[in-house]
């Protein structure tokens, strides 16, 4: 055999030797990292309870690919049951249930005259707002704890509380909350309709500009000019 020839056979020879190692290499890799997997818990890897150097490099290497193989999927996009998802409907809470005190309730509605004066995504007034309101417009608590206002020294209408128990009694307290004000004429009580319902309207237009809350019929639909105007008519 020739110099150059030798010289060959002993590269190839030192190649696969090469390969050789590199592929046990490989093998024995392979192999640590599934009994580490198997063997430790995350918590015992990273409280570096395996002594091998090499080993604990490898697992955190595999711990660091797991996590961002986790930070690339788009959990939202994941879906249970897809089917019931697209009979979901937004979830929204129910509106608040406006309270309206036994006296108006059993009251004939032909003979009441009565709006509610509160805020459209129903908001609560603060004790705070609604007492410098009601010094502000002149409304005066009454015996049963309602707020009412007097024309030229006549009852033209009184203001019930949207909230349980329905009256002003704890309209001091710093707890005192209300839905809103339902203002009304009673007209079995009232001497002068026409005059009260103008006090009444005039006094509305007061508190809306300082609560800044909308009018609303006990239908809850917004209080129009049509309707007023149908009211003027009705009491002339």
């Amino acid at each position: 055999m020739d110099a150059a020839t030798f010289r060959w056979v002993l590269v190839i020879i030192a190649v696969l030797v090469a390969l050789a190692i590199y592929l046990f290499g490989q093998h024995q890799s392979r192999l640590r990292k599934r009994n580490a997997i198997e063997t430790f818990t995350r918590e015992e890897v990273d409280s570096a309870f395996v002594e091998d150097e090499q080993l604990r490099f490898e697992l955190n290497n595999l711990n660091q690919i797991l996590q961002d193989n986790e930070a690339e999927e788009n959990l939202d996009e994941i879906q249970i049951n897809p089917a019931m998802e697209a009979q979901k409907t937004p979830f929204a809470l129910p509106d608040p249930e406006i309270f309206v005190s036994t006296s108006l309730a059993n009251k004939d509605e032909a003979r009441l005259i009565s709006y509610h004066l509160r805020h459209g995504d129903f908001r609560l007034i603060t004790g705070e707002e609604a007492s410098a309101a009601v010094e502000q417009v002149g409304l005066e608590l009454n015996n049963d704890a309602l707020l009412e206002y007097r024309e030229e020294g006549e009852l033209a209408f009184q203001v019930a509380s949207l909230s349980a128990p329905g009256d002003f009694s704890a309209l001091e307290r710093l707890e005192f909350t209300t839905l809103g004000l339902n203002c009304f004429i009673d007209l079995d009580v009232c001497d002068n309709p026409r005059l009260a319902f103008e006090a009444m309207l005039k006094k509305i237009d007061e508190l809306v500009r300082m609560l800044n809350v909308k009018v609303y019929k006990p239908s809850q639909e917004l209080l129009t000019i049509s309707d007023v105007t149908s009211v003027r008519d009705q009491l002339s």
